[in-house]
């Protein structure tokens, strides 16, 4: 192993002996004009949250800071809004295009169309059950006097067959000669 150093040692201080490939010239380094700047510390409230790592911690409401590089010409605070003053993505509505527009009419057109029909079907249905009722109460009517007819034509049967019912056969005397045993 103490060959390995000896050998190494002067290999590593003499470096490479190829030629390089490539012609070094000063390097071309822009730079651009600074301009002088500060730094500006902006408030940003948070609200409790669990720790995505480790969902058993809890890291309570804080303020976090963040320093921002900003032009000496920029105020020396940063105005922040809470996330409450926009609305959320999810819950803004989309802009409204003519297809839109244009659908929304005819479900509304479509709408009102239903709206009268079923007006029409419950107005329709009202006068239905008033003339069921009313059919119900002439067919219990008509069934009444129906009753009554063949109770009246019962009697009137019954009497006509009394009337036509022959008397009592006559009494035979033994004086007629007429009669014969």
């Amino acid at each position: 192993m103490r060959t390995f150093w000896i050998l190494f040692t002067p290999l590593l201080a003499a470096g490479c002996a190829m030629p390089p490939t490539v012609v070094q010239g000063p390097p071309l380094v822009m730079i651009a004009a600074v301009l002088p700047t500060k730094l500006v510390e902006t408030r940003y409230d948070v609200r409790s949250y669990r720790e995505a790592a480790n969902p058993s911690l809890r890291h309570e409401a804080h303020a976090v800071f963040r320093c921002t590089r900003v032009p000496v010409t920029a105020s020396d605070t940063l105005e922040t809004v809470p996330r409450t003053s926009a609305p959320l993505a999810s819950v803004t509505p989309l802009p409204a295009s003519a297809e839109l527009t244009a659908e929304l009419a005819t479900q509304k057109k479509i709408t009102a169309e239903l709206r009268k029909a079923q007006t029409s079907v419950a107005e329709i249905e009202q006068k239905m059950q008033v003339q069921y009722a009313q059919l119900v109460r002439q067919s219990a009517e008509a069934l009444r006097l129906r009753e009554q007819l063949e109770s009246e034509h019962r009697r009137i049967q019954d009497m006509a067959t009394a009337e036509s019912a022959p008397a009592a056969p006559p009494a035979t005397s033994t004086s007629n000669p007429a009669v014969k045993w």
